[in-house]
Formats: structure tokens, C-alpha cells, sequence
């Protein structure tokens, strides 16, 4: 069921996505995770980490490189920027970080979409 849904949420970004390069799943009892890698249209790439637990998002990390591997901008809730208002949930931006609001794959690609123009 996760792989169906996380294909369907991509294809609503097919004029940004242009294929997902790698996709693992793993789905148990009450924890779905996803792994992933997007390639974009303009050379870049989106890494995408989830963890499910009962039907909610509880560990994200989404990170949109250059296409040497550089960070343009990544959201997560690692509990490891303590100093942040919104902790955990934060933002790289490039060597920076910054406070965000908690994220979803819709979020992050609806960001980039726009920023693409």
C-alpha cells in the first residue's frame, strides 16, 4: 500500500520529477518506511526518508542536492539542533540552519516546484 501511495504523490510532480532513481520500502505491522531518490529536471536530486509509525509521519529527512552531491536545502526532525525554535523540526540551507515547520514529501516538493518556477 505505501509504495502505491508514495507513486501516486510523486506522479503529481511528474512536470518537476523526472524519475525515482531508487526506492526502498519496508512495510511491518504499525512501521512503513521509505527511502528514496528523485531525480528533477534540472540535474538536481531529492533524498527522501520517512518513518511511519501507525499511519503518521514520526522521522523525516528530505534533502535536495546539486548534482555534485551538494546541499542546496534539507528539512528534517532530527533532535539535534536544540538551539532551534521549531525544534526539531529545522532546515539546512546550504551551511546554515534555520528553523522550519514540520514537512511532508507535498511540502517539499510544492517548495521546490515553486522555486523552479
Amino acid at each position: 500500500m505505501i509504495e502505491a501511495t508514495f507513486r501516486k504523490t510523486i506522479e503529481q510532480f511528474s512536470d518537476i520529477v523526472e524519475f525515482i532513481e531508487k526506492l526502498e520500502l519496508s512495510e511491518e505491522e504499525h512501521v512503513s518506511k521509505v527511502k528514496a531518490k528523485l531525480k528533477l529536471f534540472d540535474g538536481t536530486a531529492l533524498w527522501i526518508r520517512e518513518i511511519w509509525i501507525k499511519g503518521k509521519i514520526e522521522v523525516y529527512g528530505y534533502y535536495w542536492l546539486r548534482s555534485d552531491e551538494t546541499i542546496i536545502m534539507g528539512w528534517d526532525n532530527a533532535p539535534h539542533h536544540k538551539e532551534i525554535v521549531t525544534f526539531p523540526y529545522h532546515k539546512h540551507v546550504g551551511n546554515r540552519i534555520e528553523p522550519s515547520q514540520p514537512m511532508n514529501i507535498n511540502d517539499v516538493l510544492n517548495f521546490i516546484r515553486k522555486f523552479l518556477g
